[in-house]
């Protein structure tokens, strides 16, 4: 199958006027009320403002009460910019949802701390004395994820047109099973860049754990973990469909069953280019599990979306999903048969 590239069919995306306005609802709120604090308290406000906390909540950092407001407006204004000029363009299609939900979470997040700050401020002679309760990170997470989660209620139902998002470039046979044979096929896949990241992030950890905060540091070191975790993916096909988990920890794990595959096949893939960096990555009708760059195994699902994940010996892989999947589809099914060592493939 040769590869369709978005908007070859229908020409340039179509404005989407109407979830563009959606999208940059919660950044025009969040100015809104920002402003009218500031606005209410421009008296009681020191000259100048306590602008940033460590993690004790004790001010470290200050600024005139414009350059505050400046910023705190700048910030959403910008951001609320670029996530409406994407809705607008359509070029969020496949993750519509997930933009406007990370949008308004985005938002609630300058929302509450520019209030948050201002009132922290007002009638402090000090501004040095200023302090913001560490309960304050928690209620602002709190409202973000709601924030989030309305937004995505308020997005609606995200479609994608199948001819639109770029699919398997080169198509693959169904592989050729005997009535009652099973199959399964397996293979891990690491990303250098994780391998080097996880490390290197620990001992930054520690590093600032012993120099500075042990709070910052225990922040940095879950996100090492992160990246040691899955630095390593094993990917499996078998009569579930496909597999993707890290190979030290089973859970979180992806799986897409049979009944969703439409088509599989591979595709050469640039991690940056593709899909804007390395990790699982959702862009415009596609997702993907992306830890390098080369061949990846290419999956056009049932919605019309398309998913990736990076890994040798796509073609079996993907040959193997198109003759399960095909007799998922027929209601044919397995009745005899062994499954292939998984480290060897089909």
């Amino acid at each position: 199958m040769d590869a369709v590239h978005a908007g070859s069919a229908a020409g340039r995306a179509p404005l989407r006027p109407g979830r563009a306005l959606i999208a940059v609802l919660p950044f025009l709120l969040a100015v809104a009320v920002v402003t009218a604090v500031f606005w209410a308290l421009r008296d009681r406000l020191p000259d100048p403002l306590a602008v940033h906390f460590t993690a004790d909540g004790n001010s470290d950092d200050f600024a005139s009460p414009a350059a505050f407001l400046t910023a705190w407006l700048g910030m959403p204004v910008v951001s609320g910019a670029v996530i409406g000029a994407l809705v607008l363009r359509d070029e969020a299609a496949g993750a519509l949802r997930w933009v406007i939900g990370v949008g308004y979470g985005m938002a609630a997040v300058f929302g509450y701390l520019g209030v948050v700050t201002l009132l922290g401020n007002a009638d402090a002679g000090d501004a040095s004395a200023v302090r913001i309760p560490l309960w304050h990170l928690g209620a602002m997470l709190g409202v973000a994820l709601l924030a989030g989660a309305v937004g995505r209620l308020c997005a609606g139902r995200d479609r994608v047109r199948a001819d639109a998002v770029r699919g398997p470039s080169e198509a693959v046979p169904s592989l050729a099973l005997a009535d009652g044979e099973s199959a399964g096929w397996s293979r891990t896949v690491s990303s250098p860049a994780l391998l080097v990241l996880g490390p290197g992030l620990l001992a930054a950890a520690l590093l600032i754990g012993v120099t500075a905060s042990w709070a910052g540091a225990a922040c940095m070191a879950f996100a090492s973990l992160l990246c040691i975790a899955f630095a390593s993916v094993r990917v499996t096909v078998d009569r579930h469909g496909l597999t993707v988990a890290s190979p030290l920890v089973s859970r979180p794990r992806l799986r897409i069953p049979l009944g969703r595959v439409a088509e599989a096949g591979t595709q050469q893939v640039s991690p940056l280019r593709d899909f804007g960096g390395w990790g699982y990555r959702i862009w415009s009708g596609r997702s993907g599990i992306v830890l390098r760059s080369g061949e990846a195994l290419a999956l056009r699902l049932a919605d019309g979306r398309v998913f990736v994940v990076t890994v040798d010996d796509a073609a079996t892989a993907a040959a193997l999903l198109n003759a399960l999947a095909g007799r998922s589809r027929t209601g044919a099914g397995p009745s005899a048969g062994r499954a292939p060592d998984p480290g060897r493939g089909v």
